[in-house]
């Protein structure tokens, strides 16, 4: 994993920092050495700029749906794994660099962020399944016993033998 960790943590920001030379040398040949400057500072801005605005959008329409899933006592998974990829869509459009950028934009596409969830998704349950990660998830929903009722109380007795005992 550190190994993993050290390569990402320095080949992409050497292979953003070659792309950011290559565009500005490429806009600089074209229009002046002014232009390239200003050019490849303003995408960079730009993008971010977008990019906030689209994740601030998203995260928005993620949190109606979550609320929805809630009030309809459903289980939140994609949304919440939808907030997760939105999340780090905008935290790589904050990044300055063309290959962040638009890996960013396509975590922070409805349509192609699908796709990023189902692998999300698929990571998860595997590394549940290997006991690698514990979900746990409190205060969900109302148990059956205290549905009908506005002022029951659920609380569960972990103790076999008690229980045994109540009903004899």
């Amino acid at each position: 994993m550190f190994l993993y960790l050290f390569l990402l943590l320095t080949t992409v920001p050497f292979l953003e920092l070659y792309i950011l030379l290559q565009v500005h040398h490429a806009v600089s040949t074209a229009w002046g050495s002014g232009y390239g400057l200003l050019a490849t500072l303003g995408t960079v801005i730009v993008t971010g700029v977008i990019g906030a605005a689209l994740a601030r959008q998203q995260g928005l329409s993620v949190l109606q749906k979550l609320q929805k899933n809630m009030n309809e006592r459903a289980l939140p998974g994609d949304a919440i794994a939808d907030g997760v990829l939105i999340l780090i869509g905008a935290a790589l459009l904050l990044t300055p660099g063309f290959l962040t950028d638009l890996f960013g934009f396509s975590l922070l596409a409805p349509f192609t962020r699908i796709g990023y969830r189902k692998l999300l998704m698929k990571w998860a349950k595997q590394k549940m399944s290997r006991g690698e990660m514990n979900v746990t998830m409190s205060g969900f929903g109302t148990p059956p016993s205290a549905q009908n009722s506005t002022d029951a109380r659920y609380e569960p007795n972990l103790n076999e033998e008690q229980d045994h005992i109540d009903q004899s």
